[in-house]
């Protein structure tokens, strides 16, 4: 995924095709959002085409206040595991599990962002947690081009 990208146009594009080929990776995955956490903004949002017929994830009208709600659960799950709480370290990923799909929230540290993946139930998340891992640092200098950070 290795990239020259100097623009926040090219950069949103990037970052739009890669999300694209995580969520098509597997078959239950629906969605990803990567929200701004200065704005709480979506910076970029791509569903599967299918993911509006299904009643797991956003319907297709509330982007702006989903990245809100990411970016205020987000900061919830910091304080939870903080030192005057639970004291787990630094927040890693945050695996949401529901009887009818999970939710991947993964912090973007460097990039001042947080990343959404969801989907139905099904979801090979340890596939997905390696395909993170191995795409994580370019995405997070693509995400700092996209929102203006460099």
């Amino acid at each position: 995924m290795s990239s020259k990208v100097s623009n926040v146009a090219e950069a949103r594009k990037k970052l739009e095709e890669t999300l694209k080929l995580i969520v098509e990776s597997d078959e239950n995955l629906l969605g990803a959002m990567i929200v701004d956490n200065e704005e709480g903004l979506p910076l970029v949002f791509v569903p599967k085409s299918e993911a509006f017929e299904i009643d797991v994830g956003p319907s297709g009208e509330e982007e702006e206040a989903l990245g809100g709600t990411i970016l205020d659960s987000f900061n919830q799950f910091q304080k939870l595991i903080s030192p005057d709480r639970l004291n787990l370290g630094k927040l890693s990923r945050v695996l949401l599990e529901g009887d009818k799909g999970i939710a991947i929230i993964y912090p973007m540290e460097k990039a001042n962002a947080v990343l959404l993946l969801y989907g139905k139930r099904g979801v090979k998340v340890g596939f997905i947690y390696t395909i993170l891992s191995e795409i994580m640092e370019e995405m997070e200098t693509l995400s700092k081009i996209a929102l203006g950070a460099i």
